[in-house]
C-alpha cells in the first residue's frame, strides 16, 4: 500500500489497531495509534474503542481511562461501546462501584445502555455473589424492551449453581426459554456439570438428551462431565457408550476424559482393559499427564504388579512428568504391603531427592506399615533415619 503511494487513512489504522488489540499485542497497537497522530490522521471513536478494549483485556485500566480522558479532551464523543467496554473492564476486577458509576455517567450523557452494557453488569454482580442485583438488572432490561441473550442468562444460572441453588437455576432456565432465548452449550453444560458433581447422573443424562434433541452440540466439557460422573458411580460401561457418541460427533476425548474412564475401569476391576485404553490413548497422540500416570500406577499396585508400576514411574519421569506426593504415596503403600524394605527406602529416597515432604497420608502409611511389619523390630528406627522422614517429623 505504502509502496504504491497510497497513504493509510483512519479506517486502515483502526483495522490494524483492532487486530493487534484482539491478539493482545497492545504495544504494537499503541505504536500505530501514535504513528497515525504524527501523520496527521485523526483517531475516531472506533479507534479509541479498540484501544480501550485492548487495554481493558490486558488489565491496564489506568491506560484505558487515560484514553477516555484523552478522547474527551480532543472532542471525540464516547459512545455506548466505549462505556460498555470500560464497565466490562472494571467488572472483570470486581470493582462494581466504579461499574455503576460509569453506568450512571453514560445515562447522564444521554447514552442508552444496551444488552452488552447490562450483561457486563449482570456478569459482574454474579461474580461478586450479588444475585439479587443481577436479577433486578434483568427485570430492568426487559422493562426497557432489551432482550437478554443466552450469555446474560448463563451468568445467573452459573451463579445460582455455584451457590448450590438448583431450583433457582432451573427457574432462570425456564424463564430463558419462555422469553424466547435458546439455551446454548454453556447453559446445558452448566446444568449437566452441577448434576454430575452431585452424583445425579440419571438426571444429567436426561438434560443431555434434551440438549441433543434441541440441536445443541455438546462440547468436550459436556461429555467429560457426564463420563466422569458415570465412572464414579460404577457405570463405566455407559460411560464408554458416551465416548463412542463423542467420537461420532467429532469431539475428540482429551486427557481429562481418558483419566475418568481409566479410573472407572480400575475401580470396577477391569485393569487389563484400562492398560489397553492407556496404550490406545498414547497411540492417538494424547500425552499422559501426572493424574493419568498416578491412576495407572495405582492400578498396577492394586493388581500386585509393582515392578510394572515402577516401570511407569521411570517412563513418566523420562517424559518430563514429575511424580508428586500422591504418586509416591501409592507406591510407598504398595511396598509396605509387600514388606519390601528396599522398595520403601527407594521411594523415600526419591521423595527426598525431589524435595517432596511427607504429607499426612504418607505419615499414616509409614505408621501403619511399620506397625504391621512382621519380624523387624528395628524397622521404625531405620525409617526414622531416612532424611525425608526426619525432615517431616
Amino acid at each position: 500500500m505504502l509502496a504504491k503511494g497510497v497513504a493509510p487513512n483512519v479506517f486502515t489504522y483502526c483495522t490494524l489497531i483492532d487486530g493487534f488489540c484482539k491478539v493482545g499485542d497492545i504495544v504494537r497497537a499503541y505504536k500505530l495509534f501514535e504513528e497515525m497522530i504524527v501523520k496527521g490522521v485523526t483517531p475516531d471513536v472506533f479507534t479509541y474503542n479498540s484501544l480501550i478494549d485492548g487495554f481493558c483485556k490486558v488489565g491496564d485500566l489506568v491506560g484505558a481511562f487515560k484514553l477516555l480522558d484523552e478522547m474527551l479532551a480532543k472532542g471525540v464523543a464516547p459512545n455506548v461501546i466505549t462505556y460498555s467496554t470500560l464497565i466490562s473492564g472494571v467488572c472483570r476486577v470486581g470493582n462494581m462501584d466504579k461499574a455503576f458509576e460509569l453506568f450512571n455517567e453514560m445515562i447522564k450523557l444521554g447514552l442508552t445502555p444496551n444488552v452488552l452494557t447490562y450483561t457486563c453488569l449482570i456478569d459482574g454482580c454474579c461474580k461478586q455473589g450479588n444475585l439479587g442485583m443481577a436479577c433486578k438488572l434483568i427485570e430492568e432490561m426487559i422493562e426497557k424492551d432489551l432482550k437478554p441473550n443466552a450469555f446474560t442468562y448463563n451468568c445467573i444460572i452459573h451463579s445460582r449453581l455455584a451457590d448450590g441453588q438448583w431450583n433457582g437455576a432451573i427457574r432462570i432456565f425456564s424463564e430463558m426459554i419462555n422469553n424466547g432465548v435458546k439455551p446454548d452449550v454453556v447453559t446445558f453444560t452448566s446444568l449437566i456439570d452441577f448434576l454430575c458433581k452431585h452424583d445425579q447422573w440419571k438426571s444429567a443424562i436426561k438434560i443431555f438428551s434434551e440438549m441433543i434433541n434441541n440441536g445443541v452440540k455438546p462440547n468436550v466439557i459436556t461429555f467429560t462431565s457426564l463420563i466422569d460422573s458415570l465412572c464414579k458411580n460404577g457405570q463405566t460401561c455407559e460411560a464408554k457408550k458416551i465416548v463412542i457418541l463423542m467420537k461420532e460427533r467429532a469431539e475428540k476425548p482429551d486427557v481429562v476424559t481418558y483419566s475418568s474412564i481409566l479410573n472407572g475401569l480400575i475401580l470396577e476391576g477391569h485393569f487389563s482393559e484400562a492398560v489397553e485404553l492407556f496404550q490406545s490413548m498414547v497411540q492417538e497422540g494424547i500425552k499422559p499427564d501426572l493424574h493419568i500416570y498416578s491412576i495407572l500406577i495405582n492400578g498396577y499396585c492394586k493388581n500386585e504388579q509393582i515392578d510394572e508400576a515402577m516401570n511407569r514411574l521411570e517412563e513418566m519421569q523420562k517424559k518430563g512428568v514429575s511424580p508428586n506426593v500422591v504418586t509416591y504415596s501409592i507406591l510407598l503403600d504398595a511396598f509396605f504391603k509387600k514388606q519390601d524394605i528396599d522398595g520403601v527406602k527407594d521411594i523415600l529416597s526419591r521423595m527426598g531427592n525431589q524435595g517432596i515432604p511427607l504429607n499426612t497420608a504418607c505419615q499414616d502409611i509409614l505408621i501403619n506399615g511399620v506397625a504391621n511389619w512382621k519380624g523387624n523390630e528395628n524397622l521404625a528406627e531405620f525409617i526414622k533415619s531416612i532424611d525425608v522422614v526426619k525432615s517431616s517429623l
